[in-house]
């Protein structure tokens, strides 16, 4: 099995963040000039010297996902995008599904984005833009 983008990719983040020279530790263990050249079996071998220096690999961005629902509606999703930008900027403290939809069922009564009005979609993006305007982001300037 030959290694992944993403393979190659934590091999960067475990040497930039050892402080270590990638093509360096590659060529002095194995003798090759490039990451790409790596086996699995090799590549393992790299991982554990990783964590053995005391490197410890961070979640990835798909294990970090906060929605696991793909809305279908354009507006629907627009919400979604709203909440996760607003998340992202500090405005929003949780950003996932549940704290949506509680946000949702607080402004609309209805349980569920999806179950929302058109009416009921215009006056919730409208609240996230008021929210947006208003709110302190992470630096503590405002939006």
């Amino acid at each position: 099995m030959a290694p992944t983008h993403a393979d190659y990719a934590k091999i960067n983040i475990a040497c930039k963040e050892l402080g270590l020279d990638k093509y360096q530790l590659i060529g002095d263990r194995w003798g090759l000039e490039s990451s790409k050249q790596l086996s699995h079996f090799q590549l393992t071998e790299l991982y554990a010297h990783f964590k053995k220096l005391g490197w410890v690999p961070s979640r990835s961005a798909a294990k970090d996902k906060d929605f696991s629902v793909r809305y279908k509606e354009p507006r629907h999703r627009k919400v979604q995008a709203m909440w996760i930008t607003l998340g992202k900027a500090g405005i929003v403290r949780k950003r996932g599904d549940r704290a949506m939809n509680v946000f949702v069922k607080n402004q609309t009564g209805k349980d569920n984005l999806t179950w929302c009005t058109t009416s009921d979609v215009s006056n919730l993006i409208e609240a996230l833009k008021a929210m947006g305007k208003r709110g302190k982001g992470k630096n503590g300037s405002r939006q």
